[in-house]
């Protein structure tokens, strides 16, 4: 009994003793892979690259400038020429000046209000007849009528356009004459501008309600723009030139409106598709589409030109002084050292972010190392008791086989 329970004690501790073998070459393997993991984050490192500050010498440059009467010119570029006898450089040089530069705008729910409006016209004296015998006129071919208060429609007609035009209170009612015209406006004159027309003493005008005529954009008063007025005429001339493919320049009809001190203009068709588009028929003046409108005014404008000229240099290659070839005038250049602060603060900015991201990079980097360590100490750990726990299974199996070899020579012993 005693020889078989030290061998089974002695096999024991051998499939003992080949488990920690086997589990020390586990963790041999598993510190090989944590070495290379450790190499590449060391190559990862060595594959950084360490922002760079910008310099603001980097963003500045050498700037000419001169003073051409009431303009400051500054020169943007000096390109030598060297198969021209009397200029050796062709210079680009720019100015700031006011320039009348007409603006288009888009303003958001105009609140475009729509009305009725007296409009005077010119009669062409060719188109009024008189039958002397019959005492009627008529006027391109429509007769014309006496006015009849009596009749709603011509009272309301008159009463509106008396009050845009007062004197016409002032006319007798029976030498007030209505007709009809080719569009359909109910239009009133007088006896006494008839006469002078038929006579060729003077000119007849003639007088109608325009429904549909913008009165109000937001809360200022529309009205029809004047050629006569020099400033209108001015800006309108001016928005044209701007524009010259757009509704506004080819319409007939032309309103205007000042709002904060700027005139604005807008045309008939773009006032009243604008009137139309409230999406509550109740409500009008809301949610109005958007209405194209049209300003002028003096907008400080760069004016870039490039010229040639003799530019005189010192003994260092500086330019001193500047002659266009268009001009006799000779400048003094001034020098200037100009940095471009923008463009400076942009680069600055940009090494800050590349500054963070390489420092994020490195604390993961420092980061994965740190775990990578950690992992390899305790394994390192491990694999040091497994040493000692090998070191005591080999002292124990050593005992073990003394006490079987005992056994053996014991037993051999009794049998001689």
């Amino acid at each position: 009994m005693g020889m078989a329970a030290s061998q089974a004690r002695y096999l024991g501790l051998t499939a003992r003793k080949t488990n920690v073998e086997y589990e020390g070459q586990q963790i041999n393997q598993a510190r090989t892979a944590l070495a290379n993991q450790s190499a590449n984050t060391f190559n990862e490192l060595l594959a950084l690259e360490v922002p760079t500050a910008p310099s603001t010498q980097d963003y500045t440059t050498l700037q000419y400038s001169y003073q051409d009467g009431t303009y400051g010119e500054t020169i943007t570029d000096m390109t030598e020429i060297t198969n021209d006898p009397n200029y050796n450089y062709l210079i680009t040089h720019y100015h700031y000046a006011d320039v009348y530069t007409g603006i288009q705008t888009n303003l958001s729910n105009p609140q475009v209000v729509l009305g009725t409006s007296s409009v005077q016209n010119t009669i062409e004296q060719a188109d009024i007849v008189y039958d002397p015998d019959a005492g009627t006129y008529t006027i391109a071919g429509n007769l014309a009528q006496n006015y009849d208060s009596l009749i709603e429609e011509q009272r309301n007609n008159f009463d509106k356009i008396c009050q845009d035009y007062p004197n016409l209170k002032n006319e007798d009612p029976a030498d007030i004459f209505v007709y009809t015209d080719a569009n359909g406006n109910m239009n009133f004159t007088t006896r006494t501008q008839l006469d002078d027309a038929v006579a060729g003493t003077g000119a007849a005008s003639s007088y109608f309600v325009q429904s549909g005529v913008p009165t109000y954009v937001g809360n200022c008063e529309v009205s029809a723009y004047d050629a006569t007025d020099p400033e209108q005429k001015a800006a309108y001339e001016q928005i044209c030139k701007e524009f010259p493919n757009e509704g506004f320049a080819t319409s007939d009809s032309i309103y205007t409106w000042e709002f904060q001190g700027r005139r604005y203009f807008s045309s008939l068709e773009d006032l009243t598709a604008s009137a139309v588009s409230a999406p509550d028929p109740t409500k009008p003046t809301e949610n109005q589409n958007k209405l194209t409108t049209y300003y002028a005014e003096n907008v400080e404008t760069k004016i870039e030109r490039t010229q040639r000229a003799f530019v005189d240099l010192d003994e260092s290659g500086r330019p001193q002084s500047i002659r266009y070839e268009d001009s006799t005038a000779t400048y003094a250049l001034k020098t200037e050292s100009i940095t471009d602060d923008a463009a400076y603060e942009d680069a600055m900015n940009q090494y800050n972010y590349d500054m963070q991201v390489y420092e994020k990079a490195i604390a993961d980097i420092n980061a994965k190392t740190e775990k990578i360590q950690e992992q390899d100490r305790t394994l390192e750990l491990r694999l040091r008791q497994l040493d000692t726990e090998q070191e005591a299974l080999q002292t124990e199996m050593e005992a073990v086989q003394k006490v079987i070899e005992k056994n053996i020579e014991s037993t051999f012993k009794t049998f001689e």
